[in-house]
């Protein structure tokens, strides 16, 4: 056998590298392709059947957006009606606002949201028809009410069954348009009379009927009310007054045997006592002069 050259070992051995790095690129490439699409959407690894709405762009009509879906199960259902979880998750509301540079009328502001509690709806889907017989895809449709929680704005769509959690095609992207209440953000609101037709500065609601609206109301007439039946009316039907009554203290009744009088005064002083003590040092004196002449003309 002929010995190989050096020089053809080397290339051969060049050829096998070269092939073999061509090989491992593509498969890092492959590789790496499947890896970025599983991490970018890994919700399409769980997702079964595909959802397509007839409008994304809904119009509010009386409080309501009406959805239409068509949906396709990805195979025959074992039952008729499948409970399914739509879960809405706010992205953009449509605020209305009155600013100072829109003067008296509004304008719509769209405010990203983010990190928003999402809105939940249990459904039974239907895939079957009157007689029983089911079908893998199903039209279906509800309406979307602001009474519960919805508002003008963007949203996104996702729908799970409630059996295992998967979730049924790929998610939707809607909007919801209408007139959301008006938001006053003016920095300063000097107005006058309020307008009716004034989105910006309604006019106030007029009072109930029975209400108070300030002096106009008259007080209710006062009833005539009977006389007490202890007191007499005169013929003009006015009620006479009482007497007239003093308050000087009552006459003192007399002693027994006395002269009736009374020497103390009445209000308790003793003006009265010592009126008698001249009195008596008087007729102390004059029997003292009597005994001294009696002795005298012994």
């Amino acid at each position: 056998m002929p010995k190989a050259s050096p020089r053809s070992f080397v290339e051969s051995a060049r050829r096998f590298a070269s092939q073999f790095a061509s090989r491992l690129a593509l498969a890092t490439v492959v590789a790496a392709t499947v890896i970025g699409v599983s991490v970018a959407t890994p919700e399409t690894a769980l997702a079964v059947g595909t959802v397509k709405a007839e409008k994304t762009t809904l119009d509010e009509a009386e409080g309501t957006w009406k959805l239409k879906i068509v949906m396709d199960y990805g195979g025959q259902p074992e039952i008729n009606f499948v409970p399914m979880l739509f879960v809405f998750t706010p992205t953009m509301l449509y605020e209305r606002a009155c600013t100072d540079a829109s003067h008296d009328k509004p304008i719509v502001n769209k405010i990203p949201l983010q990190n928003q509690q999402s809105i939940n709806e249990q459904l039974d889907v239907g895939f079957s028809d009157g007689t029983g017989k089911t079908f893998k895809e199903t039209h279906f449709d509800f309406k979307i009410r602001r009474d519960r929680g919805f508002e003008a704005g963007e949203y996104t769509l996702e729908i799970k069954r409630a059996s295992d959690n998967k979730t049924m095609g790929s998610k939707l992207k809607l909007v919801l348009n209408g007139n959301n209440k008006v938001v006053d953000r003016r920095a300063m609101n000097f107005v006058g009379e309020k307008k009716k037709d004034d989105p910006c500065n309604p006019a106030p609601d007029a009072p109930a009927q029975g209400s108070s609206s300030g002096g106009d109301t008259k007080p209710p007439p006062k009833k005539d009310t009977p006389p007490p039946a202890n007191q007499d009316v005169h013929a003009d039907g006015e009620i006479p007054l009482p007497p007239e009554t003093s308050d000087a203290p009552p006459p003192v009744p007399p002693k027994q045997g006395g002269c009736g009088c009374e020497l103390a005064s009445r209000d308790g002083s003793d003006l009265g006592a010592l009126s008698l003590v001249p009195v008596v040092g008087l007729g102390i004196f004059v029997a003292r002069r009597g005994r001294r002449a009696t002795r005298s003309s012994r």
